[in-house]
């Protein structure tokens, strides 16, 4: 498809049709559009992207993040292998019935290039056949063989990846690693960051990952802290952003105790026996740390392999 249909300005005018509604709802993901889910390694991309297939296939919500509907998903992950990925789904799925089990597609292996055209032409017929309403890249990197840093190959990529919305009337949920430095979003080129609709950017901070936002059509929501079920495989919203110590420190940077203490106090925020407790308790349930008398928040790496 090159050109869709021919409208004029008073054609538009006269369009009262309603739009489709969101498939995630807060305009995290919208019909025809692409959703990128950026972060460092080990900050659980799949295990987000294997909740969101779960809550777009059976209507269903994780972690503030709710589904309109049921729709289907094709999963299409280059990552993990089939059995560690057949062991995380028998867990995180083990509550859909069968029809929402049916309406999530996962091949259990790919090796598609999609710049290829023997590939694109391939995953084209995988569409067809199968015609979900959203399609999942896990990750990004293994399905091109061109250079990240390349405008205009990257740029060729994504050309295909609209075409694919326009012609099946799907939308995107991509996966894609962080650069080096993650503060400056995703690898490669700035076309990535150009090109989606909407953007989750994954940090993980203390025992919980901060969820940044990036919304191109809709107001960008606040950011979210969540926290990983290792039994269920799925994610819960923290109270961790309401922390004050934590909002401080996430906000101004490392401090001495004594000196935000101190601060508090001379603010009237708190009185100093209290400040000593509100202290005392972010400490203990893991939100910040205290290493020789400063407080900071310690990114961790924890186990991903996908």
């Amino acid at each position: 498809m090159k050109v869709g249909e021919i409208l004029t300005f008073k054609d538009i005018m006269n369009d009262n049709s309603l739009p489709p509604e969101p498939i995630i709802k807060d305009g995290i993901l919208l019909d025809k559009t692409i959703l990128a889910v950026i972060g460092p390694a080990k900050t659980k991309k799949t295990y987000i992207s294997m909740n969101f297939a779960n809550a777009i296939a059976s209507g269903g919500s994780f972690a503030g993040f709710e589904a309109s509907g049921t729709n289907k998903v094709m999963y299409l992950c280059a990552e993990g292998g089939y059995f560690p990925n057949r062991d995380r789904i028998k867990i995180i799925a083990k509550d859909l019935d069968d029809e929402m089990l049916n309406s999530i597609i996962f091949p259990d292996y790919v090796n598609l290039t999609i710049n290829n055209p023997e590939d694109y032409l391939l995953l084209k017929d995988l569409i067809r056949e199968h015609k979900p309403r959203v399609l999942i890249i896990d990750p990004f990197i293994r399905f091109h063989d061109v250079d990240e840093n390349a405008s205009n190959s990257i740029s060729g990529i994504f050309k295909l990846f609209r075409e694919l919305i326009e012609m099946f009337s799907i939308s995107i949920i991509l996966v894609h690693h962080a650069g080096k430095d993650p503060s400056r979003g995703g690898r490669g080129s700035s076309v990535i960051t150009g090109e989606y609709d909407s953007a989750i950017y994954l940090t993980k901070k203390a025992d919980c990952t901060k969820l940044g936002f990036d919304m191109r059509h809709v107001e960008t929501p606040d950011n979210r802290y969540i926290i990983f079920n290792s039994e269920t495989l799925t994610f819960e919203c923290t109270e961790s952003s309401s922390d004050p110590v934590f909002e401080y420190i996430e906000n101004n940077g490392s401090i001495n105790q004594t000196e935000l203490i101190k601060y508090w106090v001379q603010s009237d925020t708190y009185s100093q026996s209290h400040a000593y407790r509100i202290v005392n308790k972010a400490v203990s349930d893991g939100l910040v740390k205290l290493d020789d008398g400063y407080l900071h928040i310690e990114d961790i790496d924890e186990e991903d392999t996908v």
